[in-house]
């Protein structure tokens, strides 16, 4: 008989994944706990579902397996040794949010390059706005695209431009599937691309890597894309380029700062389409996240390795 495992859910979910945990978990003893407080109950727990506090780890003495609800790991940097070291395995969602990001990354392209955005405005506004966008949409078919990273969102997002009839170039240090592996190799290859899509995690080699002189690189009429993390980019050198024509658009899905300030300049930056982290969200987000939790635990309980283990030196 399977024994009961102390199990806490410290992630946010709705009714529906709620319930299908409570179904799944009937036989365990199961802790639901909301928000950063401490609750000691938790250091009785073995298996956690949830982002916790980093402070929290310490504490975790019974801790075996940490689920994240996330992909990003690099909020854990300084906790890292200590998981290691007490041999606790911590598994991501990597994968989980690769075709929605990715359609978010299109529909924003596609907004810009055929005016969806200055259309949108022009109907809140209830004018009749076609002798002035009409001529200047775009087709993104036949573009010229440079795809940085090739994990699941990466290449779900090359598949989506190769079916545009786009040509597309990845970007990537180490993956065999990369045409690009050096810094030279992809500043080459942007200053050719019509649209440049960065779905790189965040680690110290891809901090600032779109900096001043890199977006210098870029055309006056290339579409930036972020779906990675917001690291990646200077985002005032990016409201400069943008403001001086020096770049076509951009489409953020992350930025450093979420949610942004009031204030921030990527508010009114122009051509510019902020999804606001919305890219991985479905209908569905939350049940699958519980089931791929579930599936995770039933591997666990027989002793089977564990889907999307944390890459301790990548960083996710």
């Amino acid at each position: 008989m399977t024994r009961a495992i102390s199990v806490a859910i410290v992630a946010g979910l709705d009714d529906a994944a709620t319930q299908l945990c409570n179904r799944e978990l009937a036989t365990d003893d199961v802790l639901w706990h909301a928000g950063s407080e401490w609750d000691p109950a938790l250091a009785e727990c073995e298996v956690i579902f949830g982002n916790i506090p980093v402070n929290w780890v310490p504490s975790l003495t019974a801790l075996r397996w940490l689920q994240l609800e996330s992909i990003g790991f690099e909020n854990y940097a300084t906790v890292t040794p200590e998981l290691r070291a007490r041999s606790i395995e911590v598994t991501n969602l990597r994968g989980l949010f690769s075709q929605p990001v990715a359609e978010t990354a299109l529909a924003g392209i596609l907004a810009l390059l055929r005016g969806i955005d200055q259309l949108v405005a022009a109907t809140a506004e209830q004018r009749w706005a076609t002798p002035e966008i009409r001529p200047g949409t775009e087709l993104l078919s036949g573009r010229r695209v440079v795809v940085l990273g090739t994990g699941s969102i990466g290449a779900k997002l090359r598949r989506l431009f190769e079916a545009f009839d786009c040509t597309v170039v990845s970007y990537a240090r180490e993956s065999p599937t990369a045409e690009l592996h050096t810094l030279a190799e992809l500043d080459a290859a942007l200053a050719t691309a019509s649209i440049v899509a960065s779905c790189l995690p965040g680690t110290q080699q891809t901090v600032r890597i779109f900096d001043r002189e890199r977006l210098a690189l870029l055309g006056d009429r290339t579409i930036l894309v972020n779906v990675g993390r917001g690291s990646a980019v200077d985002e005032a050198a990016l409201c400069s380029s943008l403001a001086k024509n020096a770049l076509g658009g951009a489409v953020l899905d992350v930025t450093e700062q979420e949610p942004l300030d009031a204030d921030s300049p990527l508010w009114l930056a122009p051509r510019t389409i902020l999804t606001q982290h919305t890219g991985g969200g479905y209908r569905d987000e939350l049940r699958d996240k519980a089931r791929r939790f579930l599936d995770n635990l039933a591997e666990w309980r027989v002793g089977k390795p564990l889907a999307n283990t944390v890459n301790w030196e990548a960083g996710y």
